[in-house]
């Protein structure tokens, strides 16, 4: 069989975690070669992998991974599709205000997506919103500007989320009442079944919450959210 590189696609950084499948997992330690086939070794099947590029070949999608020195190509069959967490850097709002916190959540998204703003030329813009404006779609135009797409994800159920999540898009989400906080909107990174990862910009980490705490504070925020 001819043996064809058909695409291939550098991506931001995303983590993935391998199904359970019959019989040993495995990976190609060279691209599109079948003779460079290796076991993976048992200390890595639970871990996640580091994927830094799509490829496909041989009728097949391909992840490139890189863990601590062992690196080569998973099939995207042997993927789960129950997980993502796509390698967005945490970042912390400068003050309390919602300002800073929709600054913040934006700057994220937008580095993310490779076209960093820096964080005055963003304030400036998100300020001329807030003024104006606390809807997520009118943040529209400027989310066009910097990732040439446009995502409505108001309303949505979590399929859809999770969607987004696979495409590698991170979702900006408002979550009134968390942590006591009347307004708060934080970035949604991913998802493991009924959980999901999200940078919490108040405290400029990756956090964890449950599907079902999900919910209920993205209902106090009207269920709110967009992405690219």
């Amino acid at each position: 069989m001819k043996k064809t590189t058909v695409a291939d696609e550098n991506t931001q950084l995303f983590f993935v975690r391998l199904r359970k499948i019959p019989g040993e997992h495995w990976y190609l330690a060279e691209k599109n070669n079948y003779q460079s086939k290796t076991k993976i070794p048992r200390n890595l099947l639970t871990q996640d992998f580091n994927i830094n590029q799509i490829s496909f070949f041989n009728n097949h999608v391909w992840y490139h991974f890189d863990n601590g020195g062992i690196n080569g190509w998973l099939v995207k069959n042997n993927i789960r599709r129950t997980f993502r967490r796509l390698a967005v850097k945490p970042i912390k709002q400068a003050t309390a205000s919602d300002l800073d916190n929709y600054s913040a959540v934006l700057e994220m998204m937008f580095d993310y997506a490779g076209h960093p703003v820096t964080p005055q030329e963003l304030k400036q813009r998100v300020d001329q919103w807030h003024q104006q404006s606390s809807s997520f779609l009118d943040l529209s135009e400027l989310i066009i500007a910097k990732t040439n797409s446009i995502k409505d994800l108001n309303n949505a159920d979590f399929r859809q989320l999770n969607r987004q999540l696979l495409r590698g898009r991170p979702v900006m989400i408002r979550t009134n009442d968390l942590n006591n906080l009347k307004s708060s909107v934080v970035l949604l990174t991913g998802f493991n079944r009924r959980t999901y990862y999200y940078n919490n910009p108040w405290t400029g980490k990756l956090e964890v919450m449950s599907q079902k705490h999900l919910k209920r504070f993205w209902k106090n925020g009207d269920f709110e959210a967009i992405s690219y």
